[in-house]
């Protein structure tokens, strides 16, 4: 009596168990948006305050069609997608990593475009040493370091690189320079008062607080930052035209207009 007691009760758990895990299952299933369906977008850093403004005005003029956006380094944006992420637009703060996914099927270059253009500043704290561009391997404390992203990586950190190389400065910064991982990481730095200067897009510093912008990058040394996009080879069927429309908003007079009240430039 009691074994079967026992038995009984263990079918018993093991139907609620299977019951739990398909409702989970279910409850974590990615449903299209009703009436239409999903483009899965991986964005730059520095894209992430304004490509939820970007989303929105796509949504206004294609209801039916969710947008789903991931953000981080564009580099390390290339190599999820080479590892076989699931991704139906890339959208890099640079030329390199679309040159690269290209060059592994991962992207048509010859459709690949320019969305808008960005601007390198160098910031720092509030009441912190009044430095520019020019002056910083002459100028900057002793003791005190600048920020910019990994070189490697970050498209942001290749420009700032590049950047200091063309004014002659890296050599005497080299030991001086701290690496973030994104713009974020570096913007970070000056927040916490780690360092006297950073390097970073002129987009960063809307919202911030602290930190102000010492000298602009327009000149003919500095370097011009260009976003670029590409709808990848492995978009889903289903999602590829809603990529390609997405694509086109952002590109067309709303997006652009858009972009422009977060900073950034007109594509070129």
């Amino acid at each position: 009596m009691e074994a079967r007691a026992l038995r009984a009760l263990g079918r018993r758990r093991f139907v609620l168990a299977f019951a739990l895990v398909a409702f989970v299952v279910a409850g974590c299933k990615r449903e299209p948006a009703e009436g239409g369906g999903e483009v899965t977008v991986a964005a730059a850093t520095s894209l992430r305050k304004v490509f939820p403004k970007l989303s929105e005005g796509f949504g206004a003029t294609h209801p039916g069609v969710r947008v789903r956006a991931t953000y981080g380094a564009s580099g390390e944006l290339a190599r999820q997608i080479e590892g076989g992420a699931g991704v139906d637009l890339v959208i890099v703060a640079a030329r390199d990593p679309i040159d690269k996914l290209a060059a592994g099927g991962h992207v048509d270059a010859k459709r690949a475009r320019i969305v808008a253009t960005n601007e390198l500043v160098l910031v720092g704290p509030k009441g912190g040493p009044k430095l520019t561009f020019q002056t910083l391997a002459t100028a900057l404390p002793p003791g005190e370091k600048i920020a910019i992203g990994e070189p490697g990586a970050v498209p942001a950190g290749r420009y700032a690189r590049e950047a200091l190389e063309k004014l002659g400065a890296l050599q005497a910064l080299e030991g001086r320079m701290v690496l973030g991982g994104n713009v974020a990481a570096v913007l970070a730095y000056v927040e916490r008062g780690e360092v006297a200067a950073a390097i970073v897009y002129r987009t960063e510093v809307p919202g911030t607080s602290g930190i102000e912008v010492l000298d602009g990058g327009k000149a003919e040394w500095a370097p011009k930052p260009e976003v670029w996009a590409a709808v990848t080879t492995k978009a889903r069927a289903g999602a590829r035209a809603d990529a390609e429309a997405l694509l086109d908003f952002i590109t067309g007079p709303e997006g652009q207009r858009i972009l422009a009240s977060y900073g950034f430039g007109p594509i070129p």
